[in-house]
């Protein structure tokens, strides 16, 4: 069975066999779904995490939602604690936030970006302005 892009970025960052990684790589396609597919594609600011993603992973795997949501912000602390700098350059755009972490939004949204554009989101934002 084939890995998705979103998983190979998950498995290059916590390795191979540290938890499942389904659920978080469902959120970051359903991410990417919302914001670049069809005309315009929805604004980040116009989604709502928990309805417009965990619920649909939480739909698509069958699962119930509450437990969906823990799963990916679960997975998303563990991706951000097993990211060194560089990694963080790479697939964010910068190492260090002011209040800490980034919350599983944020990193399901960093990772969207850096699946669809092959670049980090902050290096997304410089270029193109109007995002």
């Amino acid at each position: 069975m084939k890995m998705t892009k979103e998983e190979m970025v998950i498995r290059e960052i916590i390795g191979p066999g540290r938890g499942d990684t389904n659920a978080l790589s469902c959120a970051v396609q359903v991410a990417e779904q919302l914001l670049f597919e069809g005309q315009k594609g929805s604004c980040i600011s116009s989604i709502c995490v928990t309805r417009d993603i965990y619920a649909v992973v939480a739909e698509g795997l069958g699962r119930r939602c509450n437990s969906t949501a823990r799963q990916i912000q679960r997975m998303c602390e563990r991706c951000w604690d097993y990211m060194d700098e560089e990694q963080k350059l790479r697939y964010i755009g910068k190492s260090r936030f002011s209040d800490g972490a980034p919350g599983a939004q944020d990193m399901i949204f960093y990772f969207a970006f850096y699946c669809h554009y092959g670049e980090s989101y902050y290096q997304v934002l410089r270029r193109e302005v109007g995002l």
